[in-house]
């Protein structure tokens, strides 16, 4: 029996594999080469980022209780059969909805001999203790991704665990299992210590030495999000073993017993700095084609003639907002050297212009992401133009303010794709700056 066991979770490991491999798991493993279309985001348009190998770790603690259910333990009293157990893991989430764990644990377990017995000389036979380290290696199957599709925001998800493992036996009673060893003779109405010279000899033997053993398991774990890094664990898992893991072998093919524990689980940041899986909105091909066209020229334009500073300055005076923006990928924040030229003209700008200073402003589109995180975007942006005029074109500290607005302020209402974006406002009013209200960029 504990060999068909064996078969099948190695059969469903390797199942796993295959699965993992047909929806792409690899290239989510180390890079993203095309389009996730058969997406377990509920949002259709959208692709999983890109993740190292290193991605997505959790770290995981749990206590909780180990049940027996060898051989004659369901005789005796139930809750005599608990004792504390303990486990901590690390672990890794290759897809939204499949990862796998490897935990570490030592769960204490109870023995007991034959039920006549015990019940008649309660004193001599009985329940008898026994420590257990367990290491398991872990697939998990997110249940509620792939009934309900992947969302970065939800509470609860219910998963499946299925794995192989080791156990190792120590630390026998052995004062109680020697006496039941022993036994008991019947003798004249009386009872007397048994020995092995003598007939009639009731005992019961239990191998106190420790024991190595293969071992499988199946279980569901509860898993409430408490914040991005924290979640609360509670999990079940049904636990097969060797006959004589409990040091004694009777007519059964395995022994079993289980395990409930409550924990908490730590996620480390990724390399996006976030600690969940993320989904990416794309864009049409339409739209992608409209914004490429638009970044074309506007790269031509600038090279042309290194800027009209004197022409943009008559400009700013009305709009209080200089022409040059320096705009993002969708959820970046890093800048590229198309625009690292239009941050360039800005530092040209306030070099001759010392008697203006400007507010860094940065801005997040509205359809991506959530207002909190936006917020943390737009402030990166506005942080990381700040850091390149200062640092790359020696802007001094004292000419540059930084503000950011989330998605609260769409200063291009027509296009949502455009407020990815910095803008420069001129510093007046005791640092108070005007909102560029547009549909359309300055041109």
């Amino acid at each position: 029996m504990m060999k068909r066991i064996n078969i099948l979770i190695v059969a469903f490991l390797a199942s796993f594999v295959a699965i993992a491999q047909n929806t792409g798991v690899a290239d989510s493993l180390f890079s993203r080469s095309k389009l996730d279309q058969d997406s377990l985001y509920y949002d259709e348009f959208a692709y999983l980022d890109d993740y190292h190998f290193a991605d997505n770790i959790f770290l995981l603690g749990q206590v909780g209780m180990s049940h027996s259910m060898s051989e004659n333990t369901r005789f005796g009293n139930f809750f005599a059969n608990e004792r504390p157990s303990f486990n901590i893991g690390v672990g890794k989430w290759i897809y939204p909805a499949f990862g796998t764990r490897i935990t570490l644990g030592l769960h204490p377990q109870v023995g007991r001999a034959e039920w006549e017995i015990s019940d008649t000389w309660p004193n001599v036979f009985g329940n008898y203790g026994y420590n257990m380290f367990s290491a398991y290696v872990d697939g998990l199957v997110n249940l509620t991704n792939i009934i309900f599709k992947y969302r970065e925001d939800r509470v609860f998800n219910l998963i499946g665990i299925i794995g192989l493992g080791y156990n190792h036996t120590f630390g026998f009673d052995k004062n109680k299992c020697d006496l039941m060893r022993r036994g008991i003779s019947v003798s004249g109405g009386k009872i007397i210590p048994g020995t092995d010279e003598k007939p009639g000899t009731i005992r019961y033997d239990v191998n106190t030495d420790p024991g190595n053993f293969f071992a499988a398991h199946v279980g569901l774990q509860g898993r409430w999000k408490v914040n991005a890094a924290w979640d609360i664990i509670g999990e079940v898992t049904f636990n097969g073993t060797d006959d004589k893991y409990n040091g004694h072998e009777y007519d059964r093919v395995y022994d079993t017993y289980f395990d409930i524990l409550v924990g908490a689980q730590f996620h480390f940041k990724d390399c996006h700095g976030r600690r969940r899986f993320h989904y990416v909105k794309y864009l049409n091909s339409e739209l992608i084609e409209r914004l490429a066209k638009m970044l074309s020229d506007e790269n031509e334009r600038l090279s042309e003639a290194n800027m009209a500073i004197p022409e943009i300055f008559e400009k700013i005076k009305f709009s209080e907002a200089l022409q040059t923006t320096v705009s993002f990928y969708v959820d970046r924040y890093y800048i590229t050297e198309a625009q690292r030229k239009n941050v360039k003209s800005v530092a040209t700008f306030l070099f001759t212009h010392p008697d203006i200073n400007l507010v860094v402003t940065g801005y997040a589109d509205v359809e991506t992401a959530y207002p909190a995180y936006n917020l943390r975007l737009s402030q990166k942006r506005a942080q990381a133009v700040y850091d390149m005029l200062v640092n790359d074109f020696h802007v001094p500290t004292n000419r540059l303010r930084i503000d950011y607005k989330g998605d609260t302020v769409q200063p291009y209402a027509a296009v949502n794709e455009w407020n990815r974006a910095v803008i420069f406002f001129l510093d007046r009013n005791g640092g108070k700056s005007q909102v560029l209200e547009s549909d359309t960029p300055v041109e």
